[in-house]
């Protein structure tokens, strides 16, 4: 299973909102899904343009197309809705699940301790 790339049941969902015809004379004039795997792999990844794998297609049409379809707000309309779908309690983390150590945040390990180099030239400046 490629990470990667979508599943079928989430194309199904986001289908509804790509742009584009769905038939020409020799079939579909352009593969939208494979242009989100390519958008999916560029998030995840945060590589440039240029690192594309070929597997996604060209990566000056790629981004082409990307500038095109923020313009014409079309990703805004794919990720508000499904931002409104999502359950994304699980992601939600905070103090209360995650703490710190006293030490993490440089704090003296022992009262009355020496204070670090770095903090002494500064507390006396």
């Amino acid at each position: 299973m490629n990470c990667d790339a979508l599943r079928d049941d989430q194309w199904e969902r986001i289908k509804v909102f790509v742009p584009g015809g769905t038939k020409g004379r020799r079939g579909p004039r352009t593969d939208n899904r494979k242009f989100l795997d390519a958008l999916l792999w560029m998030a995840r990844s945060g590589g440039r343009w240029r690192d594309l794998p070929e597997r996604l297609g060209d990566h000056a049409t790629v981004k082409r197309r990307y500038y095109r379809w923020i313009e014409m707000g079309v990703l805004d309309a794919m990720l508000e809705t499904l931002a409104r779908e999502a359950d994304l309690e699980w992601l939600m983390i905070d103090s209360t699940i995650v703490r710190a150590h006293q030490h993490a945040a440089g704090a003296r390990k022992a009262k009355g301790g020496r204070m670090p180099r770095a903090w002494a030239g500064l507390a006396a400046v």
